[in-house]
């Protein structure tokens, strides 16, 4: 279109977003002004949209105020506040007005395709296993670290500045650790060689006895109740173990009284029979 307005977002706009501002011009032929209340550089006015609706043509009003004076406008459909991009109905309220650049405040920086985009530099880690702390004090030094990169990368001079004394302090930090070092592992040594000469073999102790972990068998559930059925059935078969020992057969308790000298029938067979008849003789 010959806009001076779309000729403004194309030459600060990237494509993608320039394409958005474009569907809003298109739309904005779709729409009519219907009411005006002015109230000095104070304007209430009502735009029409007719949109298409299942065949059938709607004409959806909006409010837009719009100050003279400053050329700021605002649109209840709030498309400005939620996307960047300005509707059309403000379109149509800066075309009606005769105003042919907006305000700088509608042409959003980072949108714009002239603004320099800043790399970041972050090293995944995914897969090491950082505490919290550990975490926490690398993000602060990363975001430290990235605040003075953005300072100085502009300047050849400084970042060469900034590399000095960045490797200086690498240096500094690598000798105050390998002296920390040093000490922690002579305070080892010490300890260890004064431990060694005060305690003995002879003052070496076992193990201390630990109990095992579980449920005691004594205390278990039923134990003692299986233990009395024990002690029963082995009480029950000695019993009858001993009942098989003493009692005789039942030939036996028929002819008892031929063992003592009684008078026992002959037809009574068996081992009896046969004492009965030695006794007879």
């Amino acid at each position: 279109m010959s806009s001076p307005i779309e000729k403004q977002f194309q030459q600060e706009y990237t494509t993608s977003m320039f394409r958005d501002v474009q569907t809003e011009f298109v739309k904005k032929v779709d729409c009519r002004v219907s009411t005006v209340d002015e109230q000095g550089p104070l304007v209430c006015v009502k735009v029409e949209e007719e949109k298409l609706v299942n065949d059938t043509i709607l004409c959806v009003p909006y409010d837009v105020h719009f100050d003279r004076s400053t050329q700021e406008v605002r649109c209840e459909c709030n498309l400005f506040e939620s996307s960047g991009v300005l509707c059309c109905h403000c379109l149509e309220i800066f075309h009606s007005y005769k105003v042919y650049k907006v305000p700088s405040c509608y042409v959003l920086p980072r949108w714009s395709k002239k603004m320099k985009r800043k790399h970041t530099y972050v090293k995944n880690s995914h897969d090491v296993s950082w505490s919290d702390e550990s975490h926490v004090a690398s993000r602060g030094l990363c975001s430290h670290f990235y605040n003075v990169a953005q300072e100085l990368v502009g300047d050849d001079d400084e970042t060469a500045l900034l590399h000095v004394a960045l490797e200086k302090t690498r240096a500094k930090l690598a000798a105050h650790r390998a002296k920390r070092y040093e000490s922690v592992s002579e305070t080892q040594t010490n300890i260890g060689s004064q431990s060694s000469n005060d305690i003995g073999v002879d003052d070496i102790q076992g193990p201390s006895k630990v109990t095992i972990k579980g449920r005691p068998k004594s205390k278990r559930l039923g134990a003692a109740l299986e233990k009395s059925f024990k002690n029963s059935t082995r009480r029950k078969q000695k019993n009858s173990s001993s009942l098989d020992v003493v009692r005789p057969h039942a030939s036996q308790d028929v002819n008892y009284g031929a063992v003592a000298g009684l008078n026992v029938p002959e037809q009574a067979g068996g081992f009896m029979s046969l004492l009965s008849s030695f006794n007879k003789k």
